[in-house]
């Protein structure tokens, strides 16, 4: 796919000798909103599925070599495949008023008007292959580890997979995509849902626990420190909540914007949907610690710890073995 799209943006340029008049029209505000606000909402919009990402990541992560494997694939990885497509989609969709006269904001709908049959096969085959194996990664795999977590004796990864697979049509997703408008309300609004949820993992593991760090063996000790009040950490339950409630308003209005009661004030607020929710779960959490803290340290050891190493303690025990051994030798030699 990487290369199809290398191929689909030098075609585009080349066909419409340029990128076209999309990049040098005017801003055209509409629906009551200014310009910086709408910068707002589309830096949003661009970063849901970065936001998806960064909370199912550990899902992928945790199959790291060290921890530098996977800080090199967050750092360079997703960011920069990420830009790279949405510089393509950008790119389609100016070019497409030069070629077409008018612009196709989902690059499936410019396939669609092509003559040639073959390049339209081999572009929607691989669009398909890119959707399958972007949703494996980015939702399949993390919503089957939840459903085992959850009912461990009833599903298994693979089942848990099956059911993400179902409840995908049962969203009906077409709907969502049928215009740009509607897309972008959905990116826009989702991200309420999934910014308190990495927003309580940065500020327990940042601000609560930076001192403390993580107990590997507690994590899989049935009523340990991490146990909290019969297995729920209540304040980050209501955090949760704290940083969603607040801008659930904003997402009714994006689904139907002929809802009343909502200022324009507040939807202006809301175009930053997923920076008001990270600030206020984070908050929330934060000050719920403070007034209800719970412990973050024990006493007792953390039995796992020799698997956690890095690639400077591997080499230092090569090292030490290796010296063990010259030791040994020369000692066979004196006997």
């Amino acid at each position: 796919m990487p290369f199809f799209g290398v191929v689909l943006f030098t075609w585009a340029l080349t066909a419409a000798d340029g990128f076209g008049p999309l990049l040098n029209a005017p801003s055209k505000p509409m629906n009551g909103m200014s310009t910086g606000y709408l910068f707002c909402y589309g830096i949003t919009a661009a970063s849901s599925a970065a936001n998806s990402l960064a909370v199912n990541m550990p899902d992928l992560t945790r199959f790291a070599r060290n921890p530098r494997s996977s800080t090199i694939a967050q750092a360079i990885g997703l960011p920069v495949a990420l830009t790279l497509t949405y510089v393509l989609g950008v790119a389609l969709a100016s070019t497409s008023q030069v070629l077409y006269g008018q612009v196709f904001w989902n690059p499936l709908e410019m396939i669609q008007v092509w003559d040639n049959r073959p390049a339209k096969f081999f572009a929607a085959l691989l669009f398909a292959f890119a959707g399958i194996t972007t949703n494996i990664a980015a939702n399949s795999i993390a919503f089957g580890n939840d459903l085992t977590n959850l009912f461990p004796r009833h599903i298994n990864i693979r089942r848990g997979q099956y059911i993400c697979a179902l409840l995908g049509f049962a969203i009906c997703p077409w709907k969502i995509q049928k215009s740009a408008a509607t897309f972008l309300a959905f990116l826009n609004g989702y991200t309420i849902f999934l910014a308190p949820l990495s927003a309580i993992i940065l500020t327990d593991y940042y601000l609560v626990r930076h001192k403390s760090g993580y107990n590997v063996s507690q994590l899989y000790t049935p009523k340990g420190l991490y146990w909290y009040r019969q297995g729920v950490n209540w304040r980050a339950v209501a955090a949760f909540f704290g940083g969603m409630l607040p801008l659930l308003p904003g997402l009714i209005h994006q689904i139907n914007p002929e809802v009343g009661g909502i200022t324009r004030a507040y939807i202006n607020f809301s175009s930053l949907a997923w920076l008001d929710s990270t600030i206020l779960a984070c908050i929330s959490y934060y000050i719920l610690f403070k007034i209800s803290p719970f412990p973050t340290r024990t006493d007792k050891e953390d039995t796992m710890a020799w698997a956690i190493h890095t690639k400077e303690d591997d080499q230092t025990l090569v090292a030490n073995s290796q010296f063990e051994r010259g030791e040994s030798s020369v000692s066979k030699r004196i006997e």
